[in-house]
């Protein structure tokens, strides 16, 4: 079953679960709130989710002056996959990383920190290009973006009561969140009931019959994880799925908040062997 299905057959339940829902805990009003609901989830699913993060991270779509002529390179490997050319966005970052977004109506687009440009030859750079465009060919963008949305509105809710919790009045008590230390692992357990590591390694295998030369893409993402160890970045809880290597580098030291395959075992995938 290919990915898109997947998730749209997980919208229509979780759209007719919280009605629902609604319905058995307020009757008709519960029924009319889990309507209005699903009314909220979809729409800002399908205009705001994307711009959401992009505005967390200081993200800027690419115009005008291309030094690194990245428009023109997008554009020839989408075609390789038979893709509208993704929109380019740079996030002005040391630490090297890229991540990808695409939901269905909505023009798909890849970013990448001004750090990965300068850290990475160009062959590597049109690596994690291709690397990126095909989660988007893959439709993973899809469902990694639903179980971001999924994970960020739970904890738009813990911030909410976070904000009325009584003791932080107090001083010694006013970075309390308790709210947040509950629903966190509820949101993370949202990511990894999605996202996978199968789809890691299945989007590695697409990109590596695109690349010229395997060993490139396999340094191009060795690179990125030695270097995001290095210079760890600071992101919005529960979106480190959806960069090309968790950009959280060696802070994530949990495996439950662990989405990516260990590096080494990409590795073994591409090339047989992590050495270079």
């Amino acid at each position: 079953m290919r990915n898109s299905t997947k998730v749209w057959l997980f919208l229509i339940a979780l759209g007719f679960g919280s009605l629902i829902l609604g319905f058995k805990v307020g009757d008709r009003l519960g029924l009319f709130l889990g309507f209005l609901f699903d009314l909220a989830f979809f729409y800002f699913l399908f205009t705001q989710a994307e711009s959401s993060l992009l505005k967390k991270l200081g993200a800027r779509e690419l115009e005008g002056q291309d030094p690194w002529n990245l428009n023109d390179r997008i554009l020839e490997k989408a075609h390789a996959l038979g893709l509208k050319a993704p929109r380019i966005f740079l996030m002005e970052k040391e630490t090297a990383t890229a991540f990808s977004l695409g939901i269905p109506g909505n023009p798909t687009l890849v970013a990448l920190s001004t750090g990965l440009l300068k850290k990475l030859n160009r062959e590597e750079v049109d690596a994690i290009l291709i690397h990126q465009i095909c989660h988007i060919a893959r439709m993973d963008t899809f469902g990694f973006g639903v179980a971001s949305l999924l994970a960020d509105t739970l904890l738009s809710f813990a911030e909410f009561f976070d904000a009325f919790w009584p003791l932080r009045k107090i001083k010694r008590f006013r970075n309390q969140r308790p709210f947040q230390f509950l629903l966190l692992p509820l949101a993370w357990l949202l990511i990894r009931l999605t996202v996978r590591q199968q789809n890691y390694f299945d989007n590695d295998d697409l990109a590596q019959q695109i690349v010229p030369n395997r060993r490139i893409l396999a340094k191009a993402l060795w690179k990125l994880e030695s270097l995001n160890q290095a210079r760890p970045l600071e992101i919005p809880d529960c979106s480190s799925h959806l960069f090309v290597v968790n950009p959280r580098g060696l802070r994530d030291i949990h495996w439950y908040y662990q989405t990516h395959p260990k590096m080494s075992v990409r590795l073994k995938r591409l090339m047989g062997s992590e050495v270079f």
